[in-house]
């Protein structure tokens, strides 16, 4: 059965519409500061993030251009000159992609002038951060190179496996795996280094390293042999 609308029910729908418009016109107006409060932190907040990514954007490119002027020092041969443009480049942009690389070529320097307790002393202040998160392998790398020059091949593999444990790159993996086995061979860990090139022999992103991998394990029965 049909209803039949009457003109009081078009009144009382009409009556209750500007009720609901005038509780929501009372409501802006008692929380007309609210929300203009609300309105201008997020004008804020987005300003702020806009002027955070423009600071980092224009200290990224400020730290770019430092560290190139200081390659050119490394260019021109200009060894103490380098060192201190490095310096000054990790010093004031260190939480930059920029300071980091300035940081590892720093840690180079030492060791080639034999500082190399000061230049891993360097690679172990950058390692875990977050700007040296996309390097953290390569650091890792050049701390064993560091105890290699040291004398040290237990550190140095050590620092070889940590490299392969961080890296994202199946070959990048297997190069720094067969740095470890030459690390635990010279130190006379042949079980270590047994495993690792018997791992590397088998392993299809390893390939690169299969002919010393038959050469070391060859070496290293041979070893046993003479036993």
């Amino acid at each position: 059965m049909t209803s039949i609308r009457t003109d009081s029910d078009d009144a009382r729908e009409a009556a209750s519409a500007a009720d609901h418009a005038q509780t929501f016109l009372d409501w802006t107006r008692v929380n007309a500061r609210v929300l203009t409060i609300g309105a201008v932190v997020v004008v804020v907040a987005a300003a702020a993030y806009w002027f955070y990514l423009r600071s980092q954007e224009i200290q990224s490119a400020n730290a770019e251009k430092a560290l190139m002027n200081a390659k050119q020092s490394i260019s021109a041969g200009n060894s103490s000159l380098a060192q201190s443009d490095l310096q000054k480049v990790y010093s004031r942009y260190g939480s930059t992609t920029a300071g980091i690389e300035a940081a590892m070529l720093l840690a180079q320097i030492d060791f080639d002038a034999k500082k190399v307790q000061d230049g891993i002393a360097i690679l172990e202040k950058l390692s875990g951060s977050s700007a040296a998160s996309r390097v953290e392998s390569t650091i890792r790398s050049l701390e064993g190179d560091g105890y290699m020059q040291l004398g040290k091949p237990i550190e140095a593999a050590k620092r070889y496996d940590s490299a392969a444990e961080a890296s994202t790159y199946e070959t990048e993996r297997a190069f720094e795996r067969s740095k470890a086995a030459r690390a635990y061979q010279i130190a006379g860990d042949t079980a270590k280094a047994r495993a690792i090139w018997t791992s590397l022999l088998t392993d299809p992103s390893g390939q690169a390293m299969a002919s010393e991998a038959r050469v070391r394990l060859g070496e290293l029965t041979a070893q046993v042999a003479k036993r």
